[in-house]
């Protein structure tokens, strides 16, 4: 049994209909970038937001390169996440999981003070 998806939405044309063929074949051609991507695991996932934590401490450039201005509140925002998940994944990590999240968060906490002091003086 064939079937037809057909999208009705005003900005779309007959040429975005797909059959279910269509819909199931595998891409010829690779999709670059694909395999150079860091696998997504809980770890990956903290140190991207570490990361973004060190941009809003302007502590780390842009992926442009550019070096970022400091943004406190973002920077707090940031590391107040990480603390929630540390205190919602308790007793679910493993304790490397759960050694690198502590001292991610002593090193993200001790750069905060250290820039909020640089900023009042």
């Amino acid at each position: 049994m064939d079937f037809e998806i057909k999208d009705k939405r005003s900005h779309f044309t007959d040429e975005t209909d797909i059959s279910k063929e269509q819909a199931t074949q595998k891409p010829t051609e690779p999709v670059t970038g694909i395999n150079t991507v860091m696998p997504v695991t809980f770890v990956s996932f903290i140190l991207s937001l570490a990361t973004s934590a060190l941009m809003h401490l302007g502590q780390e450039g842009s992926p442009q390169g550019q070096a970022g201005a400091v943004q406190l509140p973002l920077a707090r925002q940031v590391i107040d996440l990480i603390t929630l998940l540390e205190e919602k994944t308790k007793g679910n990590l493993t304790s490397d999981e759960a050694e690198m999240i502590a001292q991610t968060l002593f090193a993200l906490r001790i750069k905060f003070v250290d820039v909020e002091k640089k900023l009042r003086h």
